[in-house]
């Protein structure tokens, strides 16, 4: 007969006695062998003494010990079943068993444990193994669905896990005791205080998952389900049925597992929520140009003249013009100045830093409609001359917003915030002026020097950092 650790638990635990008794030609699985020496069970032949248990197969012929002389092996920690489904006859299950154990041929339907442990394929440590391979399978696939996502930063959280869980298999397999400081920056105690507090860390109640959450967060829960699926496993391995567990190292680094994924749902969740309450706003490059009163264009262009427009800008109302001027400075001159339109009540020129000293005279940075101590410059058109004593000017950053906008984002017109350029070179930008207005389109402007500065493109945006 096969005598296995299932059948040998079963019967022990009625009896609880010290010997058994087995017909000749008995073979002993590897696992039933450790439970027989964990248990101090002396095993002896029908009709014979004592026998030597380091045996696999048993006969007639006298094969007794002296007990005192017995060596006691390593214990298989926690095995709890195994099962075997008999698929054939007894007596070809026996002669298949002993024909390849003898032969050192190992049987389909057993593998190893380890070096010299053989049993069932349905042994519950190997079953934990699977479970961890293809959990593993899992984590590579999530990788892949972040990646389309773009979502590189949850791609190296999941390598740090993975390579956790490699570590994992290797301490069991080499029966090793698994050590391990953090996870993701936290310590085990850390990651269990934060998943089960995430109103504290994560400004969230504990929810039913929803679809309302996104695919990413409903993807880090489908690993964390299988990651206490895994750790269920490891519990039915090491864990035996009076409820002593000796890997519980194994057992700790699973749990928390189911932690970490539950911490990242909650990030990804906070994140999406903070997005919604981010004040953002494009941007927008504003060149040197010129907004001219009706009198200066009269003298530029001649009496009763109209700008054309060339384009409309984004601001309503608001358009290039087809006519350009000419700036002249005390050391040079900047042709094809565009002028803007409408006309307005006073002539006001908008140029850069550097447009300053390729004129040569004194940057001055004002808000739009602020004049006074300003230096000026000669203005020149198709027609004739504008000596312009004051209105020469750098623009101060600023925002124009809708008075919807305004009321939403809690800001009124003369605000100043800070706002951060979100680019290639992102940039804080300090003192940017609130412009309000029900004409107001909401953009932010800055001028080349600054635009260059922060090498924005038609991609980039500001993000309103506080007042």
């Amino acid at each position: 007969m096969i005598v296995t650790e299932y059948e040998l638990r079963a019967n022990w635990h009625k009896t609880k006695t010290k010997i058994i008794t087995l017909p000749p030609g008995s073979v002993i699985t590897p696992s039933a062998r450790d439970f027989i020496r964990s248990k101090g069970i002396d095993v002896q032949i029908e009709g014979n003494g004592l026998q030597d248990i380091h045996k696999s197969t048993f006969s007639s012929a006298n094969q007794s010990i002296d007990r005192s002389n017995r060596l006691q092996s390593f214990q298989e920690p926690n095995v709890l079943r195994e099962t075997q489904t008999q698929t054939q006859t007894q007596p070809q299950a026996i002669a298949q068993a002993q024909t390849s154990i003898s032969s050192g041929v190992k049987p389909e339907h057993m593998t190893h444990l380890r070096t010299g442990a053989l049993v069932s394929k349905t042994h519950p440590v190997i079953a934990y193994r699977g479970q961890l391979d293809l959990f593993q399978c899992e984590l590579i696939e999530a990788q892949g669905f972040f990646l389309e996502a773009g979502e590189e930063e949850l791609i190296l959280k999941l390598e740090e896990i993975s390579s956790l869980c490699r570590e994992l298999m290797v301490s069991e397999v080499k029966q090793e005791p698994f050590q391990w400081a953090t996870l993701m920056g936290l310590t085990p105690e850390e990651l269990r205080e934060r998943s089960h507090h995430p109103k504290k860390y994560f400004g969230m109640d504990h929810t039913p998952l929803s679809y309302s959450h996104g695919p990413i967060a409903a993807k880090l829960h489908h690993l964390r389900a299988k990651s206490r699926e895994v750790e269920l496993y490891a519990n039915r391995a090491f864990t035996d049925e009076t409820g002593v567990c000796s890997r519980t190292d194994l057992i700790q680094a699973l749990n928390r597992l189911s932690s970490a994924f539950y911490i990242l749902a909650c990030q990804v969740r906070s994140r999406k929520t903070q997005d919604h309450k981010v004040k953002r706003v494009p941007l927008g490059t504003s060149n040197r140009h010129i907004h001219l009163s009706q009198a200066d264009l009269e003298v530029l262009f001649g009496e009763n003249y109209a700008l054309r427009v060339q384009k409309e800008l984004s601001q309503p109302g608001q358009f290039a013009a087809q006519e350009t001027v000419t700036l002249v400075g005390p050391k040079g001159s900047l042709e094809k100045v565009r002028v803007l339109g409408p006309v307005r009540k006073n002539t006001q020129v908008e140029i850069s830093v550097t447009d300053c000293f390729k004129l040569g005279i004194k940057p001055v940075i004002r808000d739009s409609g602020q004049h006074e101590g300003t230096p000026g410059l000669e203005i020149a058109g198709p027609v004739g001359n504008v000596k312009l004593e004051a209105g020469v000017m750098v623009a101060s950053r600023h925002i124009h917003l809708h008075s919807d906008d305004a009321k939403e984002w809690s800001l009124k017109d003369g605000d100043r915030v800070r706002v951060k350029v979100e680019s290639q070179r992102p940039m804080v930008y300090e003192d940017v002026l609130i412009r309000v207005s029900d004409q107001y389109r909401k953009e932010m402007h800055l001028d080349m020097d600054e635009a260059n500065a922060a090498l924005i493109d038609a991609t980039s945006q500001g993000k309103l950092m506080g007042v």
